[in-house]
């Protein structure tokens, strides 16, 4: 784990039950808790991965793919819409996940809005 929180190590994606979470599948926006976060990465692309879960039904276990940006010279991860830093947020925070389909059909994570 790294100073803001997110799982580095497969070990530790073990020990919070990774395999739980699905894809989201639907357009919307979902009431859901930051469970926790972890990198990916495949060759020279960089992600991090946001696992949620429904603070209503805690059988639902979702994730959402944060994507690479640069901007102001600094690295940072987040929904489509580039607002939120999700390598910087808390884990047990919750959000209203905004979830839209591509020009390919497939559900992105677009954009979050944290919950007060």
């Amino acid at each position: 784990m790294n100073h803001n929180g997110v799982l580095t190590k497969g070990e530790e994606l073990y020990e919070h039950n990774y395999e739980e979470y699905e894809t989201f599948r639907e357009e919307g926006t979902f009431r859901m808790k930051l469970d926790f976060r972890s990198w990916w990465n495949k060759g020279a692309n960089y992600g991090l991965i946001c696992y949620f879960s429904d603070p209503a039904d805690d059988t639902v276990k979702k994730k959402g793919f944060c994507f690479r940006h640069f901007a102001d010279g600094e690295e940072k991860y987040t929904p489509s819409d580039k607002k939120i830093a999700f390598e910087k947020e808390q884990d047990g925070t919750l959000w209203d996940v905004t979830i839209k389909k591509t020009k390919k059909g497939k559900c992105t994570f677009a954009a979050a809005e944290k919950v007060s």
